[in-house]
């Protein structure tokens, strides 16, 4: 018995709008262009700056200004997965070495800390809890400061947690790095009057594992141990620029209790615990017919 092929279906006019040929040819570099140019331009400076760039010759960042040569969305290769401050300690000037940071709320940290504080990651970006929360002293009153905070890998591991163990193991080798993003505090610049007052918070920072984020948030890969980090630049009075990086104008501080391994979901019951316990904004978790008996312990 011969087969005959049959013919080919014809597609009516609306079919073939949405046939898989006719999706994969309407993305045009236009609309990647369109998306390229929503992001703000604080991240445009962050993922466009090179990681091989001496920081004394980094772009100066200008909140209204544009930041990048031309259009069209750099490639991966080009992003910049290396801290955009350096995590080797730098020498200070004796001005910057009389600066001091002290992280408020310490003692929740360190209750966080004991258990092995986790952090959950969205694609749409989630808010840390604890918050970080710091406090200057030892600033110059007349001058001007840019306060920062980036995240940075603790290791080159990724974990997994051991439910029967009830702690936290190596898994393997880290994940491939995630593009860099610094987090400018949206007050910035502040006097170094307004610093010896008031208190630093960066509540509005969030964190995410989405590596095509548009929105600023910060980009971390799951299972992976990270310490925030807080900076503090001095201002030029002579410069129009928001941000001047000269190595000897800036502080870090790191506090070891920040420490915190990113998730998509909590591991440990008892951070989940204290997170319902110590966030005024999980009063709706609190409800003890939701709680397990381990968790009313």
């Amino acid at each position: 018995m011969e087969f005959t092929a049959s013919p080919k279906p014809q597609l009516s006019s609306r079919a073939n709008a949405f046939s898989i040929a006719a999706l994969m040819s309407s993305g045009g570099p236009k609309e990647k262009e369109a998306a390229e140019n929503t992001i703000k331009p604080l991240e445009q400076f962050v993922e466009k700056s090179s990681c091989a760039q001496p920081l004394g010759e980094l772009t100066s960042l200008d909140a209204h200004a544009e930041f990048g040569g031309g259009g069209g969305s750099p490639s991966s290769s080009s992003l910049c997965t290396e801290p955009l401050i350096p995590t080797t300690p730098i020498i200070p000037s004796e001005e910057m070495a009389k600066i001091a940071c002290s992280l408020e709320t310490k003692e929740l940290w360190d209750k966080f800390h004991e258990l092995g504080t986790e952090m959950i990651i969205t694609k749409s970006g989630r808010r840390m809890f604890p918050t970080i929360r710091v406090s200057f002293s030892g600033v110059d009153p007349e001058s001007k400061y840019i306060v920062l905070m980036d995240i940075v890998p603790v290791d080159n591991k990724r974990y997994r947690y051991a439910y029967h163990r009830s702690s936290w193991l190596v898994a393997g080798k880290a994940d491939p790095p995630l593009p860099a993003r610094l987090y400018v505090h949206p007050d910035s610049p502040f006097t170094g009057e307004q610093l010896l007052k008031q208190m630093v918070s960066f509540e509005k920072v969030k964190l995410t594992n989405n590596e095509l984020d548009q929105h600023g948030h910060i980009i971390l890969n799951s299972m992976h141990k990270y310490q925030p980090r807080v900076h503090i630049i001095k201002k030029k009075d002579h410069t129009a620029s928001l941000l001047n990086l000269k190595s000897e104008e800036f502080r870090t501080f790191i506090f070891p209790e920040t420490v915190f391994t990113a998730v998509t979901a909590y591991q440990n019951q008892l951070i989940t615990k204290l997170k319902i316990d110590s966030n005024p904004f999980a009063k709706g978790f609190r409800d003890s017919s939701r709680l397990t008996d381990i968790e009313r312990e």
